[in-house]
């Protein structure tokens, strides 16, 4: 009984506090629960369920922090003398319209998750479609990397080289993501400007 409580809670532990943006690998920690699901030393359903909620939940406390953070009137003011409110506001609206990908992806890349949903945060995305992409991704992250350590079983080198490939593919793409939704949003700022002052020449 002991073991399983030790097992159960320890990844529950690392999960909530790296969804906290604590710099803590959860994928090997999702691997470790899908050996010890193998080994049956934690029961599958509710061990699924909980280390769902303790990333969704850490998630949801690092983007609320940033959104409560950037909506302080004292900030605010700060922000917009030094960034400026048209351009924050030109930000916040192109981060709101094409940050569902890089937030799905990010998920599952070590090291950037956490600054991509402080700039979620920061941007004022809305909860609602925070919640529906994350809750999505976490759900993909906890199925496929407790998949590959329920799997392996025993074949824990296997183990870790299958979930090191698989993140890096997807950090490749999380990054990727990223870079495209930068450049779109330069084009897209500079051919406004351009229209802009077309109708200006007129």
């Amino acid at each position: 009984m002991m073991n399983i409580q030790s097992a159960f809670w320890a990844i529950t532990i690392l999960l909530f506090l790296g969804g906290m943006g604590v710099p803590i690998p959860e994928n090997p920690a999702l691997i470790g629960g899908g050996y010890a699901l193998y080994k049956q030393v934690s029961p599958p359903f509710v061990s699924l369920c909980v280390w769902y909620l303790a990333i969704m939940v850490g998630d949801s406390l690092l983007f609320a922090s940033s959104y409560w953070l950037f909506t302080r009137p004292t900030f605010s003011k700060l922000l917009d003398r030094y960034v400026g409110r048209k351009r924050l506001e030109e930000y916040r609206s192109t981060f709101a319209g094409r940050a569902g990908w890089t937030l799905f992806l990010a998920r599952f890349t070590f090291g950037i998750r956490a600054l991509v949903y402080l700039a979620a945060g920061a941007a004022r995305y809305p909860w609602q479609r925070f919640l529906a992409v994350d809750g999505v991704s976490v759900a993909v992250q906890v199925l496929l990397f407790t998949g590959v350590g329920y799997y392996a079983g025993e074949r824990t080198k296997w183990a870790e080289t299958t979930g090191e490939k698989i993140a890096l593919v997807l950090g490749i793409c999380a990054l990727g993501g990223i870079m495209i939704a930068y450049i779109c949003s330069i084009l897209f700022r500079r051919l406004s400007r351009r229209n802009k002052e077309g109708k200006e020449g007129e």
